[in-house]
């Protein structure tokens, strides 16, 4: 085999040392802008590298000139140089393999859309020239004479937002209407150029080409982007850092300018702008950016930070190496020689990566599918979960099946066998399971009373305590509004009556007897009315009862009717009202015994047995509100239009007899009842909400 020709446009720079101090070299591809490391061995085959020459000759050649060179690592180098297409085509052989390679790499048009649709960008400019005609315009904002200015002003700023604190967090955003809006777009998008910006100065002040700017779409969702592949070169990592730290920094700088305009702006867009900056946008802005495990600026910054370059590729590796050897005890070589601390770390880093993208994946399917018609929603979301997540698990597992031959009956891979099989007993055996139910204790019979309108007291017949029967008087009221509304239609009445009368003996006014007939008839009934409410104002018990509740009141004290006169509870009888979830209406099991648990830490345990579960879903908790969120429940509740209380889910009223006699309670008491429900698997629960959930969402 010939030596290949290499390609004359690529350029090489020195670049940064290992961790064990060996030197490394960076190989510019300058068609691709790609950066290939580069260790002294392969510095060295670039250097005595010779085109059309035989491999063994070529061998022979280097190692005359010092270099320790084996065929192998020959074969591997050449692979290298052909598979990122570093060398030059000349016959009819380079030509098959291109397009062998082409082949090969072209995907299908709907792998394509799967493979892209994630995150694609689209590059919009090349600022390079731009960037070099006014980098010292950059330099001069930049500067610490103006940083200090602006440090100065937004100290300032945050002065004047700690003394109008409340104003400053109740700020009214307008960006209710078409120009708002505009003004809101305009300025994020601008916050974000400016972003871009300060990674593209800096980058450009170390010497760095900024080769593109652009706007990129990660599920669709657009945010701007700048091109720093020429970072790279910089040897020094702490220039990298600033780099990849400028974005969040010259955002941090518009917050601080963005907080000192708020504080001497007036009310209006311009002022909503500058909450805007000052707050959501740069706060959004870190926590997307900081994040390490998408590659963001965190990604880089915490790369430069560690010195590991290809810092997902290389942390991947050492994962996957560690956990073949967790699980199956392989002790093939290590990926690559590093610090122990640093592997562990990178391993560590690797794992909460792959959970961190499991629940980003997921969620973006789960976003996908609500935010398109169903059918399309449908089919990304299974094409999402097959593509990152099943499909990277099924490639290890298919790595772990060629390396089958390498396992052995190791003290790892019993451990594991038997890890699985306990996890599969406690996945698939049915347990037995008591569900904790809200419930509350109260009586049958509690009523608090309220005055029927507006009144004095004239008399109380009860104290708190009083044990009273049913119909007794318990409070007199008066009022004399009623009563002037009485006697003014009895005034009425005795009129009309007279009229009738007159009518009756008078020829020409008889026409008139059907209208004052009327007229009459409707004024004995306001009387009757009047007098039924009159009569309501003696307040009387509604059942056999205890007082447990009475408002002091003196004679002649005026009552409204919002505010509860008396209470009273018919404490010998006493029920228990549970709610069950949909889910376990089915299961439970009537045989074993139940017990109601109070809130109250002092209140006893209380057997009981099911009465009666209802046929359908309680339609409002509107007699049992206590047991809702609204008023600090376990039940996630929430007022509708007509201020009924409606479950979020679905419940069943279990109504409950108390199997032994317990200490009376005054009203009610909240708690929840320990109800038995028949085994069930973890498999099995699974299943179930699965296939609910699919016949759920198939439907059209």
């Amino acid at each position: 085999m010939l030596t290949p020709s290499i390609r004359e446009d690529l350029q090489l720079f020195e670049g940064t040392p290992l961790e064990d101090g060996s030197p490394t070299w960076l190989l510019f591809d300058t068609l691709t802008n790609k950066y290939f490391t580069i260790g002294l061995n392969a510095f060295r085959l670039l250097n005595y590298w010779n085109a059309d020459v035989d491999t063994k000759t070529f061998i022979k050649n280097v190692e005359q000139k010092g270099v320790n060179l084996k065929e192998e690592e020959l074969n591997d180098f050449i692979s290298f140089l052909k598979v990122n297409d570093l060398i030059s085509h000349h016959n009819s052989e380079d030509t098959k393999f291109l397009i062998e390679k082409y082949k090969n790499q072209k995907k299908h048009f709907i792998l394509s859309i799967i493979h892209n649709y994630l995150f694609f960008k689209i590059p919009l400019l090349k600022p390079d020239t731009f960037l070099d005609s006014t980098l010292m315009f950059a330099k001069i904002i930049g500067s610490k004479l103006v940083r200090y200015i602006v440090y100065i002003l937004g100290l300032i700023g945050i002065y004047f937002v700690i003394q109008n604190w409340d104003q400053f967090i109740n700020t009214f955003l307008y960006f209710f209407n078409w120009n708002g809006f505009i003004f809101y777009a305009f300025s994020l998008v601008l916050v974000k150029a400016i972003h871009e910006f300060g990674h593209a100065y800096v980058a450009k002040n170390y010497g760095c080409n900024v080769n593109s700017m652009g706007i990129a779409f990660l599920v669709f969702f657009p945010f701007l982007y700048t091109d720093n592949t020429n970072a790279w070169r910089l040897r020094d990592y702490s220039n990298r850092l600033r780099i990849n730290f400028a974005g969040i920094s010259t955002e941090l700088h518009l917050a601080l300018l963005a907080t000192f305009f708020w504080s001497i702006l007036e009310p209006g867009t311009l002022k909503s702008i500058a909450f805007f900056i000052a707050t959501t946008s740069w706060v959004s802005s870190l926590l997307i950016n900081i994040s390490p495990f998408m590659r963001f600026d965190g990604y880089y910054v915490l790369a430069d930070f560690l010195r590991v370059e290809n810092l997902q590729p290389r942390a991947f590796s050492l994962a996957k190496w560690k956990l073949r050897q967790i699980i199956f005890g392989l002790n093939h070589e290590q990926p690559e020689k590093m610090n122990a601390n640093k592997i562990n770390f990178l391993i560590f880093y690797a794992w909460s990566t792959w959970i961190y993208r499991f629940f980003l994946f997921i969620g973006i399917a789960i976003l996908v599918y609500h935010y398109t018609f169903k059918v399309l929603g449908i089919i990304l979301f299974v094409v999402e979960i097959i593509w990152f997540i099943c499909l990277p698990i099924y490639r290890e597992m298919a790595l772990w099946w060629k390396m089958r031959s390498d396992i052995g009956l190791s003290f790892n891979f019993i451990r594991t066998i038997l890890f699985i099989s306990v996890l599969f007993f406690l996945f698939f055996y049915p347990w037995k399971n008591y569900q904790k139910i809200p419930a509350i204790l109260q009586s049958e019979n509690f009523i608090s009373i309220y005055a029927p309108e507006e009144a004095q007291i004239k008399r109380v017949h009860i104290k708190e305590g009083d044990k009273v029967q049913k119909d007794q008087l318990l409070i007199e009221l008066i009022s004399p509004s009623l009563n002037y509304k009485i006697n003014q239609t009895i005034g009425k009445l005795e009129l009309a009556e007279l009229q009738i009368n007159n009518a009756l003996k008078s020829k020409t006014n008889r026409e008139q007897l059907l209208s004052l007939r009327s007229k009459k008839n409707k004024l004995e009934t306001e009387i009757l009315n009047y007098n039924k409410i009159k009569s309501s104002l003696n307040i009387r018990a509604p059942f056999n009862a205890e007082i447990t509740f009475l408002e002091k009141f003196k004679k002649d004290q005026w009552v409204n009717q919002e505010d509860p006169l008396v209470s009273l509870v018919d404490k010998d009888t006493q029920t228990i009202f549970a709610f069950i979830s949909e889910k376990n209406i089915a299961k439970i099991d009537h045989t074993k015994d139940l017990f109601f648990i109070s809130s109250h830490i002092d209140s006893p345990k209380i057997q009981l047995s099911i009465e009666s579960i209802s046929k359908s879903p309680v339609n409002n908790f509107n007699l049992f509100p206590i047991v809702t969120s609204l008023y600090s429940g376990p039940i996630a509740a929430r007022e509708n239009s007509r201020s009924d209380i409606i479950s979020e889910q679905a419940y069943y009223l279990v109504s409950m007899n108390l199997v032994e006699d317990i200490t009376k309670v005054d009203q009610k008491m909240l708690g929840s009842v320990n109800i038995a429900i028949y085994p069930t698997s973890f498999a099995e629960r699974i299943y179930k909400y699965v296939y609910a959930v699919l016949i759920r969402e198939l439907s059209f």
